[in-house]
């Protein structure tokens, strides 16, 4: 009987730790969660839906050239600065569906573009280009015809590309990928 007595009091002060425990555990998940801000809302800034029209400006994308991929879908944009200006916030302008993207856009007005037809189209956009350069921090090592401008290293002649309507040459693949998409920090405007 004595053992039957110490045995339910050991029984009962393990039972007594046990929850004296849990409820400190409790606690203290409950002061984690409480200290946890909540994520900020960010607010939509999108005017197209990445697919036919570029989510940042809207104008129609000519070229499915300049992409990207945005919460594992490819997104185009109509032009490097725009995939940038994405790129620095998705959120703002990327849903994470491609239908949440057409439902979050479908009441907008259609745009114009830049500008009226497509000669003042491109003016509108080496303007764009030329403000959007004029904030970011020139990177180049190279000119892009003879020396890579992400290395400074020589070009080869087969890896070429093109940005705000300047064709330029790189080392490898990678700077050819890191050029376009951030052709501002990497090429100077084209001389008039």
């Amino acid at each position: 009987m004595k053992n039957a007595i110490k045995l339910s009091f050991a029984f009962v002060l393990v039972c007594a730790l046990a929850s004296l425990s849990f409820a400190q555990a409790a606690k203290h998940a409950a002061g984690k969660a409480a200290a946890k801000p909540a994520p900020k809302a960010v607010k939509f800034l999108g005017k197209g839906d990445g697919v036919t029209t570029c989510p940042v400006s809207g104008d129609e994308i000519a070229s499915k050239d300049t992409k990207a991929d945005f919460y594992g879908r490819t997104v185009y944009f109509c032009c490097g600065d725009c995939m940038a200006t994405a790129r620095k916030n998705p959120a703002a302008y990327i849903k994470k569906t491609e239908a949440a993207q057409l439902a979050a856009v479908k009441d907008l007005p259609k745009t114009k573009g830049h500008g009226h037809g497509a000669v003042a189209k491109q003016d509108e956009h080496a303007e764009h280009a030329e403000h959007e350069a004029a904030a970011v921090k020139f990177l180049g090592k190279g000119d892009g015809i003879e020396t890579c401008p992400v290395t400074g290293e020589p070009i080869d002649k087969t890896l070429k590309g093109e940005a705000n309507g300047q064709t330029f040459y790189v080392c490898c693949a990678g700077c050819l990928d890191t050029v376009k998409a951030n052709p501002a920090a990497y090429l100077k405007a084209a001389k008039k």
